[in-house]
């Protein structure tokens, strides 16, 4: 079965929880942490953790960034029709696994999660922790991608990646650049690098360059 890897926020989805924490909460807590991050002084999970747990809000405003990550109408689609081929769509994210599946329990979505645990409550805000446990444990950013894209070729020859960042980079390198899908900031450094990708600008692009045989 082929396996198309994913990042999530920024990717799958057109909006990161992260910058909607800022975006409409603006804690204090969550500037300082990133930029300790920035300055060296913790690890990325430990910056983006930081921001998470900076967030002071009640249920339904929790539920409400969640809705606001905002997939494209036709993304749920593209997934299934990925799935209807034979395609498995697996997730590594960086992120949190609690808006993750929260997110695809809305777009009736099931698909396998490989991202940090957490849990939300309005007097703690997302606690997210590392799961030393999980089969891809990563202690600076809570996830191994490019160990979840080992793990796929290692289960099937036909693997595509799909990112945005700078910590999908080495993971989407272990591909076939013809199923090298890529977005925004981490498009512009394989641009400048000499790295061949398809840039998409909506995820269900995939979905169109998978089936009609363009990543073979």
């Amino acid at each position: 079965m082929p396996i198309l890897v994913t990042d999530f926020d920024g990717t799958f989805t057109r909006r990161d929880f992260f910058d909607l924490i800022i975006e409409r909460h603006d804690p204090r807590a969550a500037r300082e942490s990133w930029r300790r991050f920035q300055a060296g002084e913790c690890t990325h999970f430990e910056g983006i953790a930081g921001v998470f747990a900076s967030l002071r809000t009640d249920e339904a405003e929790a539920d409400a960034l969640v809705d606001a990550l905002d997939p494209t109408p036709e993304t749920a689609g593209a997934v299934r029709r990925l799935q209807a081929a034979g395609w498995e769509v697996v997730v590594a994210s960086a992120g949190c696994r609690w808006y993750i599946g929260r997110l695809l329990a809305k777009m009736g979505l099931s698909l396998t999660i490989h991202a940090s645990p957490g849990v939300f409550a309005p007097e703690t805000g997302l606690v997210m922790k590392l799961d030393p446990a999980g089969p891809f444990h990563h202690p600076q950013t809570g996830i191994d991608k490019p160990a979840v894209v080992r793990n796929a070729m290692a289960r099937d020859a036909v693997v595509a990646y799909a990112g945005d960042s700078d910590t999908d980079r080495e993971a989407s390198l272990l591909v076939a650049p013809q199923r090298r899908f890529i977005t925004s900031r981490l498009g512009r450094r394989l641009a400048k690098e000499g790295v061949p990708f398809t840039k998409i600008e909506r995820w269900e692009e995939i979905a169109e360059y998978l089936l009609d045989g363009t990543g073979d």
